[in-house]
């Protein structure tokens, strides 16, 4: 009888282990899509430029707080250097689910979150994320966001309502 309840004790902590892991989930950092023109003023050119970099920041810094404050994920962290090998060019993984699926599998994660802060005018800017899956390498679902007015407003905002998004769609699978 001893026998019984210790292994049944046991297992019940080997799946309490497994479910409490969750789904490890890696994002990587947001690269810039800039497309607008410079302007004739370098110094108002620096001050946009030091503007988007805080945007982007921002973005990165939520997305992986968003997974972090939600239960059943495990944030995966990838190195710089095995990114920037993987990142060919200026979006390469963003725009070949295959090849950000297999930085993500390397690193042992479920699904990766490969993010653009796309720029298409001063007015207003797009967040893109793509959630892929790191086991058949297919891109699940691309998540867009505008942010107009004041980044520090509409990111935060923005990106909890994307993450809601995510967390249902990766929960529904």
């Amino acid at each position: 009888m001893k026998l019984v309840m210790s292994l049944c004790l046991g297992l019940s902590f080997l799946i309490s282990a497994t479910v409490m892991a969750g789904t490890k989930i890696a994002v990587l950092d947001m690269e810039l899509r800039n497309l607008t023109m410079p302007l004739s003023d370098p110094q108002k050119n620096a001050a946009i430029a030091a503007k988007d970099e805080k945007n982007v920041t921002l973005t990165q810094k939520l997305v992986r707080e968003g997974f972090e404050k939600r239960a059943g994920y495990e944030l995966i962290t990838i190195s710089d250097k095995a990114h920037k090998k993987a990142d060919k060019s200026v979006g390469f993984l963003f725009d070949r689910p295959e090849a950000a699926a297999a930085l993500g599998a390397e690193f042992g994660s479920d699904y990766i979150v490969v993010g653009r802060y796309h720029k298409p005018t001063y007015l207003f800017s797009y967040i893109m994320l793509r959630v892929v899956d790191t086991d058949s390498g297919e891109l699940l679902q691309e998540f867009k966001t505008e942010v107009k007015g004041r980044p520090q407003e509409t990111i935060p905002r923005n990106i909890e309502n994307v993450m809601v998004e995510i967390d249902e769609m990766l929960s529904s699978r």
